[in-house]
Order: C-alpha cells, then structure tokens, then sequence
C-alpha cells in the first residue's frame, strides 16, 4: 500500500488497532433477558477487574505523569454507578434486546447528558461513559487484544482510522514503535508527535484500519510512504538492509553529539530541541543539544483527565529545567484548539476551529488558566535559563495583553516572596501571515521572535493542515511562505532580536541550508533531526548557502523551488544520502 511518509524511518512490528474501531453494535432480540443480565454483569466484572488491575498499577504501561490512575478510577467508580447499570439492566428486561445494544443506547444517553453540561469537568465525564461502555462491550463481543494500556508486547504498530487527542496520547506509549493512519496530513500534530518520538508514520491510507487484523505483520517506510501488510521474506529482506543502512547512518551521526556546530566556513549557529515530553528532553541532553528552543507545555493539559494545577505544572517546569543543566527552555504557553482540545475543557463549537478560538485567543479569554501557567513557568524560572513564547500572535494588542498578565503575575509573586527570575524574557511566535507583516513592530514589542512554520503555512495557503485532500497546496517549498520567513528574519536582525524557527521546516534537509542562507542562525528541531540538522550545515559554506537562498526565493512556484532544492541537497535526504565520516 502506498500512503504518504510524515516521519522517517522503517520499522516492523505487529498490528495494533484500537478496540474502539473494531466493532460496530446491532440491535437483537433475545429470548432470555435474565440470562442477557448475567451476560452483563460478567462482562461489567471482568472490566471492573481490568481496571481495578490497572489502577493499582500491576499491568499499567502508562508513565507515572500521565493521566492514567485518575482516569482509571474515574472509569471504575462508573462501572460500579447503579444508575447506569441500573438503567442498561432494565432496558435488557423490558424490551428483550441484546446487552451490547443496551449498553451502547444507555451510554449514548449518559454521554449526551455530559456534554450538555457548562461544567467543564462534568463535560469530560462523557468521554469516559463512552471507554467505559466500548471496554464492557469488547467483552461482551469476545473481541480479542486491542486494549493497549493493558497490552505489553513490544514492537506495536498503531493503525487507526483519523488521529485526534487520543491517538496524539498513544503514539507516546513505549511499545508503539510506528503508526500507520488513513487520514493525515505531515502538518497534524500527532504526525509532528511521531517524527518527535522516532517513530516511522505513513498517512492518508484509505481503508488500513479495515483491511488489517490486530496482531497481523507489517512494515511501515515512513521515507517512502511505503506499508506492507503480512510481506513475503524477499520484501522483509530488503527492508531489513535498508534498516541497517539506516541504523549505521544514525550511529555516525552521534559522533556530532559535543562539537561546535559552525558551518563549513565557521559561522556559528544553534540547534535546539523541540520538547513535549520527558523522553524528548532526554533525547536533546543525549546529543548535547544548545537547549530546548520549543517545549510544547499543551501536553502537560492533552495527557491529563483534569486541568493541571499550578503546582503540577511547576514541577514538570522545573523538572525539565533540572534536566537541562542550565541550556535555555523556552516554553510556548497553552496552545490548544483545532486538533488539540482537552476533553475537560469548554471550547466552542466553531465552523472552522484553525481560525477561531485558540492558542493565545483562548488564554486571554480565560486569563485564570494563562494566570496559573505563567505563575508556574515564572516559578520554574527559579531553577533555570527560561524564556516564554506567546503563540498565534495576529496583533500588537494581545502581545501587551498578555504581557500585562505576566507583569501583574512578576507583582503577585514578589508580594508573595516567592522566588523567579525577573528578567525572563518573552518572545511571540510569527505564524500567521499578519505577524509576518508586522514582524518589526512586533520585535519591538518583545525579546525575541520564533518562526511557528507549521501554522504559517497553513495560514498563508488558506489551507488546513489536517485536510489530506488539499495537502498539494501544504508545502514549505511556498514561495509566498519562504518570502514571509525571510521577511521575519531581516526584521528580527534590524531591531537587534534573537529569530529562530521552531516548525518542522528547520529540520528538512532540503530547506535547512537555504534558511541558513536566510540569516537564521536558530534552528529548532525534532530530537532526532538534531544531529543531521548540524552536520548537513557544517559542510556548507555560508556563501554558497547564501547564493542558494537568493536563487531560490526568485523562484515562482513550490514545485520549482522543491526541485532546485533536491538537485542541491538531495544527497543528505535519508535514504541516499551520503555517511558523515567518523
């Protein structure tokens, strides 16, 4: 099957599909409806035990931080809620219908109920009514495997059908090595999670989910857009070359880890790790990464069935910083909305989420939560080099905005005593068009500037990054994108502000060089593009970077400027590219 690659790398492993999109529910009659109860109640049992099981942490897989205990017990206390029982029991007995259709129709019911509510914690409540009902049904239906919080076989590869919060959630799972989905695009967030945690992802495979069985060989090129399900030994064979051309690649790319990164002709530069995650920060320490130029703090909100307190956020504030060493963390406050929304919060229902109410939009309408995350990332500040970066800006009035709230915050901590650094700086990320624009006025307005790439496409094309059918017109290689990257970067340099770039952009291979060529002296990249990102600017000389770049934004359309730069960078492409030497 052909898809289309959004993170590098071959894998193999066996099918995971979530149970969730395994079965569908019909409606039956039975003549038995005692004997459909106790059908009922064994299934409620064994799921209860599952859990129980889970909470107590005998066979949990999840990571101590996420949000598994707190979601576990909510989901057991449900299980033992003798009004939803109660109400599925006495639907089995009046109407003689089958358990799974009861328990499906009564939880329907309850999950509406929820999300009718203005309570945001209550609203999440549906959520769980809906796992909860989907696990009593898997085993009412006999349906094997598929519960991966309980499953601990390693080498897993995900298949799903679309990637929301929940899939964003499991590609984080230590034994999910791959994913493989029917829609995406190489801008969704949870294609951004797999290229950050290493892991080989093909997308836009229309079908997958329903033409593979849990358990079922596969391998995913994630270089080519390449998945074959159950392949012949000839295919296996050659795949596992390409695995171990790859692997010695990988292995002399570490020898980067510690040296000055220059390019060919000495001109410095800084290559900084993108971060969502304690592993993500191990992985920037493990190649000796300048710092944390991105560390994404919504995954603190996305992995937790509760909003996170103040203090939970400063300790994975100041856990990072302590793991850093003193490099720089730069923490991009809340940025949720379009394909990252928490089921505990109330967001509006909105025709076209991109564009409405998100990132630094909605912390400056429930200026309570941005309140509590700037007072904990001020507070961390405390143990380490921090730096805080407000994402979507569109205008000069929400960087004074938001800059008031942390002002006011500085105030209240020094009233308190409580320890911070007072001269934290504060940058904006550029990732819309207006911002682009006004990036001069902007730089005036704060310490720094950090070149969102992702977003900015999106916006600049009039596209979302989420729809697979219009991912032609989601290209880096835009000419009007470049022009507005060159543009932030002159306007940054003018003021005399530090620019960097933070999208998935800063580690292409093909544009790295002509971002250099640019003036950008900051890259901020997956952990794993790190290295290459140093090592393919190292053989490059500054002019001829230069030269490059000129060139390139003369050119009029992506297809062209994609040539231009496969012709000239190609070679350090996985896959074809020449080996560092040792």
């Amino acid at each position: 099957m052909k898809g289309l690659g959004v993170s590098p790398g071959i894998v193999m492993g066996h099918v995971y599909v979530d149970w969730k999109e395994q079965f569908e529910i019909e409606k039956d009659y039975v003549d038995d409806a005692e004997g459909e109860v106790e059908r009922l109640n064994l299934a409620v049992a064994t799921a209860s035990e599952e859990i129980r099981q889970l909470y107590a942490g005998e066979t949990a897989v999840v990571d101590k931080d996420e949000a598994g205990p707190d979601l576990y017990r909510v989901h057991g206390v449900m299980l033992g809620d003798p009004e939803f029982l109660g109400e599925i029991r006495d639907m089995i007995v009046a109407q003689n219908v089958n358990a799974e259709w009861a328990v499906k129709t009564v939880a329907e019911k309850f999950a509406q109920v929820f999300e009718n509510m203005d309570n945001d914690c209550l609203k999440a409540r549906a959520d769980d009514v809906k796992d909860v009902s989907a696990r009593v049904c898997r085993l009412l239906l006999h349906i094997e495997g598929g519960d991966l919080l309980k499953d601990e076989r390693e080498g897993l590869i995900l298949v799903c059908k679309s990637m929301g919060t929940a899939e964003i959630s499991l590609i984080q799972k230590n034994n999910i090595v791959g994913l493989v989905c029917e829609e995406g695009t190489i801008g969704s967030h949870a294609t951004i999670m797999a290229r950050n945690q290493h892991k080989p992802a093909v997308v836009g495979l229309s079908g997958v989910a329903d033409d593979v069985y849990h358990g079922d060989f596969i391998i995913v090129d994630g270089n080519n857009g390449d998945v074959f399900i159950n392949p012949d030994e000839k295919t296996i064979q050659e795949c596992r070359a390409r695995q171990k051309r790859e692997s010695l690649f990988l292995s002399r790319l570490r020898s980067f880890a510690g040296r000055p990164a220059c390019s060919a002709d000495g001109v410095l530069l800084k290559v900084y790790g993108n971060a969502a995650s304690d592993a993500d920060i191990k992985s920037i320490v493990e190649v000796d990464g300048h710092g944390v130029g991105l560390y994404r703090t919504e995954y603190i909100y996305l992995t937790r069935a509760h909003l996170p307190a103040e203090g939970e956020q400063f300790w994975e504030y100041k856990k990072a910083l302590l793991a850093m060493k003193g490099r720089p963390v730069v923490f991009r406050t809340l940025d949720i909305g379009g394909d990252k929304i928490p089921s505990y919060l109330s967001m509006p229902e909105e025709k076209n989420p991109a564009l409405g109410h998100r990132a630094i939009r909605y912390s400056l309408s429930r200026v309570d939560i941005f309140r509590s995350q700037i007072k904990a990332i001020l507070r961390a500040s405390a143990y380490g080099d921090v730096s805080i970066l407000l994402p979507l800006i569109s205008a000069i009035d929400e960087v004074r905005s938001a800059k008031a709230v942390i002002d006011d915050v500085k105030e209240e901590l020094r009233r308190e005593g409580t320890a911070f650094n007072p001269r934290t700086k504060v940058g904006v990320v550029v990732e819309t068009p207006s911002a682009a624009v006004i990036s001069d006025l902007i730089a005036c307005e704060c310490d720094f500037l950090s070149i969102g790439s992702n977003d900015l496409i999106q916006y600049t094309m009039a596209v979302d990054r989420l729809a697979a059918a219009l991912s032609y017109l989601y290209s880096p290689f835009s000419p009007s994108v470049l022009r507005l990257v060159q543009t932030t970067i002159k306007n940054g340099a003018a003021a005399g502000k530090p620019v960097s770039l933070c999208g998935e952009m800063a580690g292409d291979p093909l544009l790295s060089p002509i971002l250099f060529g640019m003036g950008l002296r900051s890259f901020s990249v997956n952990p794993s593009e790190m290295l290459r990102t140093q090592w393919i600017l190292s053989l490059l000389k500054t002019e001829e970077m230069r030269a490059c770049a000129d060139e390139v934004l003369n050119l009029a359309t992506a297809g062209e400027i994609h040539r231009y730069c496969r012709e000239h960078f190609s070679r350090f492409v996985s896959g074809d590219h020449i080996l560092p030497e040792q």
